[in-house]
């Protein structure tokens, strides 16, 4: 006698397998250069494995490098004197003497100090970078946040410190105020001495090297924030901004 019995059917489930997970393209020494050719493929890369030691590094001996070329052609009295404004000329050379003694002693500790300040300055650039990344909405870590801000600065970065190191080798001296505006790439270096100083300072954040620096800012916070360029342009520019009137303001006030 037959089994007439339905039994249900056994058949396996067909399961998909895993998507793979993107892996990173280029190493740290390609993102190096790639930034000054590639930099979208660079943000992308970032926004997959970010990476931040070995630019660090190389932004902070490539500061200290620049400062101890830049520093014996630093004009100390004329620094002081810049400072001291209308003062300067009711001081005596035996006080000014006095004066520059100090300034001498911090001068050949700069470079030393540049070792631990630098990288310092560089994670609290990211972290206020970050906070607004945050505000507009982005969910990037500090990581990756650390990792875009430094890639961002490296080409200008580079760019600004080895020809401010050739041209102060043909100046002899100069003045620590006019240190900014010995390559010729910022609107103050253009005005008139008789500018207003809180003027002059504001001018001087607007230079070739600062638009570099922000349009690349916000290339890799859309890329690696997963944001808006609207959204990006916000986070990059809102600081910029801010440090322009922080310095007009200290100009105004010290001028």
């Amino acid at each position: 006698m037959s089994d007439t019995t339905e039994h249900p059917g056994y058949e396996p489930e067909l399961t998909q397998p895993p998507t793979p997970t993107p892996a990173a393209r280029y190493s740290g020494f390609q993102r190096l250069w790639m930034m000054f050719t590639s930099p979208g493929q660079v943000f992308e890369d970032i926004g997959i494995k970010p990476t931040w030691i070995l630019l660090m590094v190389v932004l902070v001996i490539l500061g200290v490098g620049a400062q101890i070329v830049i520093a014996p052609h630093i004009d100390q009295e004329a620094t002081l004197r810049n400072q001291l404004g209308d003062r300067a000329d009711d001081i005596t050379d035996e006080q000014m003497e006095q004066m520059l003694v100090p300034a001498e002693k911090i001068a050949k500790f700069t470079p030393i100090i540049g070792l631990v300040v630098a990288p310092l300055v560089w994670a609290l650039m990211a972290a206020v970078f970050l906070v607004m990344l945050k505000i507009v909405g982005s969910e990037i870590d500090f990581k990756k946040a650390l990792s875009t801000v430094l890639h961002a600065y490296w080409p200008a970065t580079a760019v600004a410190l080895v020809l401010t190191g050739v041209l102060v080798q043909r100046v002899g001296k100069v003045a620590q105020q006019d240190l900014a505006n010995l390559v010729k790439a910022n609107v103050g270096a253009f005005l008139s001495p008789e500018t207003p100083a809180w003027l002059t300072a504001a001018a001087g954040t607007i230079s070739i090297f600062n638009i570099w620096v922000v349009v690349l800012l916000i290339m890799g916070f859309a890329s690696v924030g997963k944001i808006s360029r609207g959204k990006a342009a916000v986070a990059a520019l809102v600081p910029w901004i801010a440090m322009m009137v922080v310095k007009s303001v200290f100009a105004l006030v010290t001028g």
